[in-house]
């Protein structure tokens, strides 16, 4: 399949531009790419190795790279496609590192990070489904979307360095509490650095028995307000 150029500016330093390679077998970069990266990047100096979990086209890593918040960018994804692309757009953009393709941690034995940010999809499997954000890639985080989560948070500290960090997102369209609660099992310290609301899209929020069933189970949450379904993404600081 072909690729496509794509031009992604970093909300943190708006004057850097970085050009990707992608295509539609590839994972989208979402807001909570976005988040993510912001969330970092202020309160993160300068390290020696990064990790980027769930890399996609490696948009995290190579952002996190030029914005000099990590010396060496480490990329995986369980998308054969996904690591081929990271990997050209590792070396597009002359950044010092690599990408291989690993079922979260499977691959990284042996490897220690000062960092880990954790961009593996987070969501409701029901709620993956009606959106488009999934359309050529599994999404498979279970029905309350902390499958993936929680083996992040249960495996990360043994690919840690000894004050390594991690950066996770919560996004309320999963089981927020039960991811919470894997972090407090694992970690000493659990911070949340940034919180962030946002609107359900249309063709979501227009499944509204499905969404009130799956937040009566206690699957998912949101709120409404003006008649829209406002949901959010908290990014959390785990050591």
């Amino acid at each position: 399949m072909p690729y496509k150029k794509i031009e992604y500016i970093p909300k943190f330093d708006e004057s850097i531009k970085i050009l990707l390679n992608t295509n539609d077998n590839v994972f989208e970069p979402t807001a909570t790419s976005d988040f993510l990266i912001s969330a970092v990047a202020a309160n993160v100096k300068q390290v020696e190795r990064l990790l980027d979990l769930g890399c996609g086209n490696g948009i995290v890593g190579i952002s996190l790279s030029k914005l000099n918040k990590a010396n060496e960018i480490y990329c995986s994804d369980i998308s054969y496609e996904a690591v081929k692309v990271a990997q050209l757009n590792i070396k597009s953009n002359n950044c010092k590192g690599e990408a291989i393709r690993s079922d979260i941690f499977s691959n990284w034995n042996g490897y220690k990070f000062d960092i880990i940010v954790d961009d593996i999809s987070g969501i409701s499997d029901e709620v993956a489904k009606l959106s488009d954000w999934f359309k050529n890639v599994p999404c498979d985080s279970g029905i309350d979307g902390t499958l993936n989560i929680e083996k992040v948070l249960n495996q990360s500290r043994k690919f840690l360095k000894k004050n390594g960090k991690i950066f996770f997102p919560v996004i309320s369209l999963s089981n927020t509490n039960k991811i919470l609660n894997t972090a407090n099992n694992n970690f000493k310290k659990i911070k949340k650095i940034s919180h962030n609301k946002w609107f359900l899209p249309k063709e979501l929020s227009k499944n509204l028995t499905l969404l009130e069933k799956l937040k009566k189970d206690g699957c998912i949450d949101y709120c409404q307000k003006f008649g829209e379904l406002i949901c959010w993404t908290d990014i959390y600081l785990a050591s």
